[in-house]
């Protein structure tokens, strides 16, 4: 309840609405990030267009299928801690996507979709933890 001269505390709900968002992109990129992984590492034609074996940018495709797979846990992991508010989780969402964009930017030849939707999601998952996140944390209750 708010008294005469009381202001209410700082922060935003709208920003930390947007950080849980993050989060909960954060966790479905993750899963979707393992399910490709698993495909591209039990099928050397997904990435390739249909043509078993072969290599992108020096990688085979079963090792960008693994990596796939270890950003997406490591993307779920942290996503679930960003909607905790866990600063650490910051920081380590803010690596993690930034090196998923490059990953994307890697089959983006073979996959343009897919790629082009995950680098998107990054950009927006981005924003949603540098802009304003000290008022998303007093939004959440820190």
């Amino acid at each position: 309840m708010e008294t005469s001269g009381s202001k209410p505390p700082g922060g935003s709900a709208a920003w930390a609405s947007w950080v849980a968002f993050a989060g909960i992109m954060m966790m479905l990129t993750g899963v979707f990030s393992v399910i490709a992984g698993l495909a591209a590492a039990f099928d050397d034609s997904y990435f390739t267009g249909g043509t078993a074996g072969g290599d992108i940018y020096l990688l085979s495709v079963t090792a960008v299928g693994i990596l796939w797979m270890v950003v997406g846990v490591i993307k779920a992991w942290a996503g679930y801690a960003l909607i905790q508010g866990r600063t650490w989780a910051r920081i380590l969402t803010i690596i993690i996507c930034f090196f998923h964009a490059i990953v994307d930017m890697i089959t983006l030849t073979t996959q343009p979709i897919l790629g082009l939707v995950f680098i998107a999601l990054n950009i927006v998952i981005l924003y949603a933890v540098t802009v304003r996140w000290d008022e998303a944390k007093v939004g959440m209750g820190d």
